[in-house]
């Protein structure tokens, strides 16, 4: 896809459908991090306005990418250090080898063609005792399925999108999720699925949790892995 295109797109869809829902997220991803994290090299992938790790900007030193110019302009204000890269062309990240002590990229390995090159970049730059924090959407939980049933379309229902212009265009389920991240040598040391649920209405909390761990490719609504490299190399 021509980078131009891609910009366009983002300016004209992105900017004006998602960019406020994405800074309204504020320390989104706090759950994952324990209090000590300080003094890390952090890469976060596809940043947005990097809200989502507020936490994390002004003890560590982020480095952010994205293609979107008001994301990275939002990014940059909060303390992290804009690199304006077309993912869906990459042939390598511009860091160093095993350079940061965590990646994190979620929701951007749908949005790719090459999904695999990317996480074999996040590999390469990963210091041998890193970590990677690592999402994507579930389309298939149980209302996604009953819809596809019923001959509507896979459209995450948190998403305003025909199906002709929607920016998905990977579907995983949980099986292939995790079949992607073992072929590229990560190993599993913790996952998060019972963190975004969605279940009918009315069931208490805690049930809500133990389904989506219990049952997480019929009741989460994202796959989220914190991964090491399984062979330390």
């Amino acid at each position: 896809m021509n980078m131009k295109i891609l910009e366009d797109y983002y300016r004209n869809t992105y900017s004006k459908k998602q960019l406020e829902a994405d800074i309204s997220r504020k320390d989104r991803l706090k759950f994952l991090f324990s209090n000590d994290i300080r003094n890390k090299n952090i890469l976060t992938v596809g940043c947005g306005p990097a809200v989502d790790i507020r936490f994390l900007l002004k003890i560590n030193q982020v480095h952010g990418i994205d293609i979107s110019d008001e994301a990275l302009k939002h990014a940059e204000k909060e303390g992290v250090i804009p690199h304006k890269i077309d993912l869906t062309q990459i042939e390598q990240l511009p860091f160093k080898d095993k350079y940061f002590d965590i990646v994190i990229a979620t929701d951007i390995l749908e949005h790719l063609f090459f999904p695999k090159d990317l996480l074999l970049e996040i590999r390469r730059v990963m210091k041998n005792d890193g970590l990677a924090i690592i999402s994507v959407p579930n389309h298939f939980y149980w209302k996604s399925r009953l819809k596809i049933l019923l001959g509507e379309g896979i459209i995450h229902p948190s998403h305003k999108a025909n199906d002709w212009d929607y920016f998905h265009i990977r579907f995983f389920t949980l099986r292939s999720f995790e079949k992607l991240v073992a072929e590229l040598n990560f190993a599993i040391e913790e996952r998060f699925y019972n963190k975004f649920v969605n279940v009918p209405r009315g069931f208490p909390s805690f049930i809500d949790k133990w389904l989506a761990r219990k049952y997480p490719g019929l009741f989460s609504m994202h796959f989220m892995v914190k991964v090491v490299k399984s062979d330390r190399s």
